[in-house]
């Protein structure tokens, strides 16, 4: 499993873009901590972004993925490592 980290600023609120692969297939889980607070997870497959799917906490996205490298990546990210 792979992650790369980018920070973005803006307005009192830090954007935090992961880009996790898993197999074959790259995710981008973008946490958003500040005057909005939400996890937002996008398949990154074949150069088109998804949709995604947006969650309140990290416990909600973790409950919502059977995949067990999708809930460690998520666990990683939500423990800062």
């Amino acid at each position: 499993m792979e992650t790369t980290v980018k920070v973005i600023e803006k307005q009192g609120t830090t954007y935090t873009s992961h880009k996790v692969v898993i197999g074959k297939t790259q995710w981008t889980i973008l946490v958003v901590k500040g005057n909005f607070n939400y996890i937002s997870i996008y398949n990154d497959s074949y150069g088109r972004r998804s949709m995604g799917k947006d969650y309140k906490t990290f416990d909600d996205a973790v409950l919502a993925y059977k995949n067990p490298q999708m809930k460690v990546a998520l666990l990683k990210i939500e423990m800062g490592f």
